[in-house]
């Protein structure tokens, strides 16, 4: 059965002239992606990586990510994708915890290796994409201009591709990894029933080639449908829809936070010049759903998958979308919300959502030399999200909160996620956290806090009457603070349990002001 190597290496020999990807003002097609990523396969094959060695990969959005990508796949080289912005104790852990060989890393990112060199024993070789001062590092575009061919290594769909660290906010990352099968079942997933791509679609992304999304859900089904790949270096809110445009992109996927931040950009021509007909999103904002879809000119396909699942596998079917909710399982997998004990639940009441793979090699092998973790999250078959949602009337599922980051306020359950998507909407927020903080009638009181736009400001109250229009009673913060940022892990997620650990601290009270909420709104 094929691996990544031999699905490249196929559309290239059935269409060596066809555009494989569009970056900048720059193409590249099959032929030539297949050559490049021969070359970087000799490059790494002339540093002594071997069918199995772990390759670190620390780049940005550039072509270089997918040449070395693929490079490693002709080896049987393991890749570790690794977030440009991590740095110190936790690049540490992930480099000496995959036991890297060969590291491939940016050269304004250098600096953060250098101290850490030595503690790691097994990391033999430093490939820099710029350039290169240091006398223990080698040029990667340098290598890669005068590198051989290298010999494809035979192997399987089942072998261990990649091992993608996901960040935790009570612990360490955990190694999620993935099979050849994984990846390719999940990109043909994605591109014939999520959102029915045909092969003259452009997938464009700005997400990043280290995380799961790009790679499952842009690379690969372009790959699958023998089409083109739209590269961004990197979201910008401003130029978004003008760059998709200008790289031909009809496919786009976006995560939650892009949609308001993209709906409070200032009308222009460029919202309806692209020709982008489907963006895939998760957890799209309920009240922003279809004024996005009318601006635009697009259809939101929305999904739910996660890292350990190769990305999508629930998914709105595209001819009965119902919003609010992320659907109903792809064919191949099961999806239950289920209770403490683990016994199903039914709709209307909110449980874990579990996720039960019908064949093997769908989802993950495992977490990287993790067993314990490995068999808590796989017990009785089943992949336990640690994500809270429920099932509709209609069998679709509805995302609620990740269950550590749920509220309890006087016999409530309340989304951390809905408080801070009403608090987004307001014109001068730029982003927030909703956390509970101990109550002195027992369970807990919602907080938030709040980082505002550049040059805003906003009354405290003014906020409280603005959700008091957009949330239940009880879910209306009691206590706001206004910050210059969030804490946060190096992949984005907002670090809670350290704003949860604060307390009340210097909040501003609405109880203290006299503000009640009426219980009818």
């Amino acid at each position: 059965m094929n691996t990544l190597w031999h699905t490249l290496v196929a559309q290239a020999e059935r269409q060596p002239d066809r555009v494989f990807l569009r970056f900048a003002d720059q193409q590249w097609c099959y032929a030539e992606a297949a050559e490049l990523a021969r070359r970087a396969a000799g490059v790494l094959a002339d540093l002594g990586v071997r069918s199995g060695d772990r390759v670190a990969l620390m780049l940005g959005n550039t072509p270089d990510y997918l040449w070395a990508w693929f490079g490693c796949a002709c080896l049987g080289a393991v890749t570790v994708p690794i977030n440009i912005h991590l740095k110190g104790d936790v690049l540490h852990y992930i480099l000496e915890h995959a036991g890297v060989k060969v590291l491939v890393i940016e050269q304004s990112l250098l600096e953060r290796i250098t101290a850490l060199h030595e503690q790691l024993p097994e990391l033999r070789h430093l490939l820099v994409r710029g350039t290169v001062t240091a006398p223990d590092c080698f040029a990667w575009h340098t290598m890669l201009a005068a590198a051989r061919h290298a010999d494809p290594t035979p192997g399987h769909a089942t072998d261990l591709h990649s091992i993608l660290y996901t960040s935790g906010t009570t612990g360490p990352p955990k190694g999620v990894m993935l099979n050849h099968h994984a990846y390719l079942h999940s990109a043909a997933l994605f591109a014939d029933v999520m959102i029915g791509a045909t092969a003259d679609d452009v997938f464009g992304t700005s997400l990043p080639l280290f995380h799961i999304n790009a790679q499952a859900h842009t690379v690969l089904p372009a790959i699958y449908r023998g089409t083109t790949i739209a590269l961004l270096e990197q979201f910008s809110a401003s130029r978004y829809w003008r760059q998709l445009a200008d790289l031909g992109a009809t496919i786009c996927n976006l995560l939650a936070a892009m949609i308001p931040i993209l709906m409070k950009q200032p009308p222009s021509p460029d919202d309806l010049a692209h020709r982008v007909r489907i963006a895939a999103c998760a957890a799209t904002p309920p009240d922003l759903w279809r004024a996005f879809e009318e601006r635009f000119g697009l259809t939101i396909i929305e999904g739910y998958g996660l890292t350990e699942t190769a990305g999508f596998c629930v998914a709105n079917p595209r001819d009965a979308v119902r919003v609010g909710t992320f659907g109903v399982a792809m064919p191949g997998f099961e999806l239950a919300i289920v209770g403490p004990d683990d016994t199903p639940l039914p709709p209307g009441v909110p449980g874990e959502i579990a996720i039960r793979p019908q064949r093997e090699n769908l989802i993950m092998m495992g977490y990287y030399r993790q067993p314990e973790q490995t068999a808590t999250a796989m017990r009785g078959g089943w992949f336990h999200t640690g994500d809270l949602g429920q099932l509709d009337e209609a069998g679709y599922a509805i995302f609620i909160d990740r269950i550590k980051q749920s509220i309890r306020r006087r016999g409530e359950n309340i989304s951390s996620w809905e408080v801070e998507r009403a608090v987004n909407t307001h014109p001068a927020v730029l982003e927030s956290a909703a956390v509970g903080v101990p109550s002195e009638l027992g369970e807990e009181e919602v907080k938030v806090v709040v980082v505002l736009r550049p040059g805003a400001t906003l009354d405290p109250l003014e906020l409280v009457r603005w959700c008091e229009e957009r949330l239940a009673y009880f879910a209306v913060p009691r206590y706001i603070e206004f910050r210059d940022s969030l804490p946060k892990t190096a992949t984005e997620r907002v670090e809670k349990y350290k704003l949860k650990a604060e307390g009340v601290g210097n909040a501003w009270d609405r109880e203290a002001a006299g503000y009640r909420i009426k219980r009818s709104r």
